[in-house]
């Protein structure tokens, strides 16, 4: 969405399409297929899964990186205090970034278990790759691209497709919380309601899904022209 000349907009939109290609292929791979539409995770699979972590956190720091003074110095970006440092060394406020603190310092938390420790934890078996984890990580493919957004929205750079794409990631995020909920509540559901539970859950992945999805009057002005 950015222009051609924008060269964090470039890579930073370069490196999703990357991330992309990779969740594309756990889907098209016979080797990578899994069984169900949610984990448990193994081998092969499993690690795919791993390195979008890592790729998709390189990415989010390259929001940062391409931002930051040349004198900053060494920048971490790991917990809260790490984001509320850069964004003050970049110059825009760190109040509306907050809400998106939660989801990305799991990230960071995940991706440094997987490059130090090979995720393995303290035993010579990986952890296991969960339901949970495929939740959390749909979560941080939203919450990444809406920081990049609300990083231009502070910087006043955003257009009006971007700043409808912020909101739109917001939102969606806000669903996932809410399938969230409805997944850990689904085996308290009595079997006479669980078609019914079912159905809610459907509705609110696509809900999700057309949430994210820009539509012609997400291009339009107050005035009502097409910015072009």
């Amino acid at each position: 969405m950015a222009s051609s000349g924008d060269p964090l907009g470039k890579r930073f939109r370069g490196n999703m399409s990357r991330i992309s290609g990779l969740v594309q292929l756990l889907f098209s791979s016979d080797l990578l297929k899994s069984t169900s539409v949610f984990g448990p995770s193994a081998g092969p699979r499993a690690d795919v899964l791993r390195f979008i972590v890592v790729f998709l956190h390189a990415n989010f720091e390259v929001v940062f990186r391409c931002r930051l003074p040349k004198a900053a110095g060494n920048v971490s970006f790991y917990s809260r205090q790490d984001f509320d440092k850069a964004l003050k060394r970049i110059g825009v406020d760190a109040a509306p970034f907050r809400p998106l603190y939660p989801p990305l310092t799991q990230m960071s938390r995940r991706r440094k278990e997987i490059v130090h420790n090979a995720d393995l934890g303290r035993g010579d078996e990986p952890h296991e790759w969960s339901i949970a984890d495929d939740w959390q990580l749909i979560m941080w493919l939203m919450a990444v691209p809406a920081f990049y957004y609300q990083l231009r929205i502070s910087l006043g750079l955003a257009n009006v497709v971007e700043q409808a794409m912020y909101e739109r990631f917001r939102a969606a995020m806000t669903k996932h919380v809410e399938f969230g909920n409805q997944l850990l509540a689904f085996p308290s559901v009595p079997k006479t309601h669980r078609l019914q539970a079912l159905q809610k859950i459907a509705a609110t992945l696509t809900e999700i899904v057309s949430t994210l999805r820009l539509n012609a009057r997400d291009l339009m002005t107050g005035g009502g022209d097409v910015p072009v």
